[in-house]
């Protein structure tokens, strides 16, 4: 199945070819037909049965129309290139193809195409693209339990956990509250609850005196050491010395939403300058805010996002319908990566690589009401292909398919269409969700002055700029001013046209350790950027650093002269830059409400909003934190000497779950052989070999030697019988114990035996296989008949309850028909009916 179809439950395609009015040069699989013979010398023989009969003459299907790929374990078996036509019957017309005998096939999921011409993906002019496969298996034979029609439930999402909040003891508390004890034992009937009482205020500005009396007595002292330093300024120093650099905090990111009718002389396709201001929602304001308002609103201290790139916003883009080709309560299935979308552009504001689309629930598929629409049914991607398609049944509409990353996988079943009846009882299709492309990402913080496109008169502009102070000392003293602004904005660079492009869900991430302040200083000749630190800094770059003093305010320290320019007595600095950080930009979603635009375009009727709540927003690294993570990566030892080093080496790479290093001498040097367990049972191919041996560069010693194997697997061979509780049926238990046994179960879900939960020599406890068998829905009892290793003779696992590899195995079932060789599972159903 191609990733832009849907899974639907009540397939409309064949009864649409068939209606009347339909193509009838147009035809398509209806079923095929598969029949074995008796040994595997014997041919299989294949009938293709098609809806309709092929109208023209020249529309015949021959060997060089049939494609067959798949097989797992077997290469694909070639078919005789005669196809024979045999006579139907009614209105349906039957080609046989016949594969040759003595070819091996296996379990696994094989597909019948019809296309043009051999190695062509395209199906002939007259077969309908969307009948044009079907999928099916040559072990048809075999006895199953399991249903093979699609499961149709909506999965629920968990619900989110409550936030961790950490509180902090401050020293001006615990001053307050000793003297506030004092006095309640020296003065009889004292209310500490009473802030007007005048004892009160003197006891809170007694408590604040001492705070500042006992910081400054041992000032000199403490700020000398990391352990006791309480400036945050003299903390950034010291871990600085030990290549640590510690977190200032992030400003927040989001995807804001627009909604545009054209009118009152704007035209369709409006343009968004870059930095266009966006408010949180405020009462009294209107949805496009002029910047006259603007002005007076920045004085109140907002939360303000900024788009990061200019956008057009069209009309067709406020809403886009999903195209389901026809069929009816249909779903975009988890992990799509595709989706066919209704294009009513008529080649004005056409999708394109790198647009961003929103996914979201607009109708519960339960109650049919918008108001019941879930939130968390929402998901923004970023196109990375768009192609243009026809429906050959309805070619009314046009139509453009999109795809995009797999980073941007649908996390969840967006359900396109259901079927729901009214007040009356009259049951009725509801459309449930759509697609919209006016969006644009905007990060948290306000441009200080605010941008030239609002074209401010000059006296605004002066006024909204910030200011350093105080003036400037004498020349043989160095000038460290301070902005008078403390929430300078730090922000991830953004590359949207980069190579490869940056899925929606990589760029909504903010990454702390890249965030960057947005802080300039103009002089006469050029502007003064913010850097992290001035050690790289040339004798004339014009470079500054941003420092935290004891009282929150950022300190502006030059270079001198050898780390970055030193400026001269005469130059005179004109700030500009962001404002807004920290988690205050986390807002929730549908907080956006109003746009700022320049006086050309205050007659839009423009709407804006964030589908999604903002995230990245962090505040600076705490003091504590920085006195804890600092000296431990500091004593982080980056070389390798012993074998568990190597081990531990190999475990620091994010793909890797466990690893074991042997030592081996080779009669000439040291050889590690590190025994490797990838993440999610993936095998240690050629292509990981050599970037896990550049990782491990980093630590080899000189004269030593790596070798990466994978690990040993150790498959198991367990039979069980399972009972099942009175009233349930035995194939469905068996076929949800299996589901929860599997490496991966039906829904995509890790299961029991799944890689990730084993590793080297871990063992595989028998109470732990019941535990995990007796919370299936429907299982009364459970006992083991086999509990071993396969291949190998029972040694009284099933006494001792527990299968033990060695150090360097891994253990193993994946319950494949098509793979025996990796595990083998036998339930022996009893009970139920």
């Amino acid at each position: 199945m191609s990733a832009d179809r849907y899974i639907c439950c009540d397939e409309r395609r064949r009864a649409l070819m068939l209606a009347p009015g339909a193509p009838a040069t147009i035809s398509g699989i209806d079923y095929i037909e598969v029949e074995q013979g008796a040994t595997t010398a014997d041919p299989t023989t294949i009938d293709i049965f098609l809806v309709k009969p092929l109208a023209l003459p020249a529309a015949a299907l021959t060997g060089a129309n049939i494609a067959l790929t798949g097989g797992v374990r077997y290469r694909t078996p070639k078919i005789d290139p005669n196809v024979q036509a045999l006579p139907g019957g009614g209105s349906v017309e039957r080609y046989r193809v016949v594969v040759t005998g003595g070819q091996l096939t296996d379990f696994s999921t094989y597909s019948l195409a019809l296309v043009s011409e051999p190695g062509s993906a395209k199906p002939p002019s007259f077969i309908d693209p969307r009948l044009s496969s079907v999928d099916f298996s040559f072990k048809v034979g075999c006895p199953s339990d399991f249903d093979c029609a699609p499961d149709c439930e909506d999965e629920e999402a968990p619900l989110p956990s409550d936030p961790l909040f950490d509180y902090r003891v401050r020293d001006y508390p615990g001053f307050r509250r000793l003297m506030l004890d004092r006095m309640a034992a020296l003065v009889p009937g004292f209310r500490e609850d009473d802030p007007l009482d005048l004892i009160t205020t003197v006891v809170e500005l007694a408590a604040y005196r001492a705070d500042q009396q006992s910081y400054q007595l041992d000032w000199v002292g403490t700020e000398a050491f990391l352990s006791t330093a309480r400036s945050r300024m003299s903390i950034a120093r010291h871990v600085r010395l030990v290549d640590y650099a510690p977190g200032e905090g992030a400003s927040a990111r989001v995807f804001a939403r627009f909604t545009f009718k054209p009118g009152n002389g704007i035209p369709d396709g409006l343009k968004l300058e870059q930095s266009t201001p966006l408010l949180v929602r405020a009462a009294g304001l209107p949805p496009v805010v002029p910047p006259a308002n603007y002005r007076r609103i920045l004085a109140q201290g907002p939360i303000v996002f900024e788009t990061v790139s200019e956008v057009r916003i069209w009309e067709w883009r406020n809403a886009i319908a999903l195209y389901t080709w026809g069929d009816e309560v249909c779903r975009l299935p988890k992990g799509a990566t595709a989706a066919t979308l209704v294009d009513e552009s008529n080649g004005n504001g056409s999708l394109a690589p790198g647009d961003f689309v929103l996914f979201a629930e607009t109708r519960s598929p339960v109650t049919g009401a918008s108001e019941d629409a879930r939130p968390e049914r929402r998901h923004i991607v970023r196109l990375t292909h768009v192609e243009s398609s026809k429906d050959v049944l309805f070619d009314t509409k046009e139509l453009v398919t999109v795809s995009w990353d797999v980073d941007d996988a649908l996390p969840f079943d967006l359900i396109v269409q259901a079927r729901h009846a009214d007040a009356l009882g009259v049951a009725g299709l509801v459309t449930c969700a759509e697609a919209a492309a006016n969006l644009v990402l905007a990060d948290h913080g306000a441009s200080f002055p605010p941008p030239e496109a609002l074209e401010l008169a000059p006296a605004d502009v002066a006024a909204l700029r910030p200011n350093l102070f105080p003036e400037r000392p004498p020349e043989d003293e160095p000038w460290r001013p301070v902005l008078d602004r403390a929430d300078v904005s730090r922000v991830e660079p953004v590359a949207l046209g980069g190579t490869p492009p940056r899925s929606a869900s990589a760029l909504a991430d903010v990454d702390p350790s890249r965030c960057l302040p947005v802080l300039f200083l103009d002089d006469d000749f050029s502007n003064w950027q913010a850097r992290r630190d001035l050690l790289e800094s040339g004798r004339f770059d014009r470079a500054f650093v941003i420092e935290t003093a004891m009282n929150g305010w950022p300190n502006i320290r030059f270079g001198d002269g050898i780390h970055g320019l030193q400026p001269s007595a005469s130059t005179v600095f004109s700030p500009r830059g962001r404002f807004g950080c920290g988690p205050d930009g986390n807002i929730g979603l549908e907080s956006l409400a109003h746009v700022v635009l320049p006086p050309a375009g205050q007659g839009a009727d423009l709407v804006v909003t964030n589908p999604l709540p903002g995230r990245g927003g962090a505040a600076p690294e705490s003091i504590a934190d920085i006195r804890i993570a600092a000296p431990q990566a500091f004593r982080r030892q980056e070389r390798a000497v012993t074998a568990d080093d190597y081990a531990r080496a190999a475990k620091l790479h994010p793909d890797v779950l466990n690893a074991v290093a042997v030592p081996r001498w080779t009669g000439a040097w040291q050889t590690i052989q590190v025994f490797i367990d990838r993440r999610g049972g993936m095998p240690v191919d050629g292509d990981f070999r050599r970037v896990l041996l550049k990782h491990l560069e980093h630590y080899r010693l000189m004269g030593f030697d790596v070798v990466l194997r994978g690990a040993v697997m150790a498959p198991l061979d367990i039979e069980l019988r399972v009972c099942a509780l009175p009233g349930h049926l035995r194939s469905a238990v068996s076929a949800r114990v299996r589901d929860a046994l599997r490496p991966i179960d039906a829904g995509a879900r890790p299961g029991f035996f799944h890689p990730d939960n084993f590793t080297f020599g871990a063992p595989l406890y028998l109470s732990r296989l019941v535990a995990a068998i007796m919370a299936v829905e429907g299982v009364q009892s459970v006992s083991a008949l086999k509990f071993q290793r396969l291949g190998r003779l029972a040694a009284n696992e099933i006494a001792d309850g527990v299968i033990r590899p060695n150090d360097v195995e891994v253990l193993q079932l994946s319950d494949d028909p098509s793979f025996p060789e990796q595990g083998r599972l036998v339930l022996k159903m009893g009970g139920g009916r």
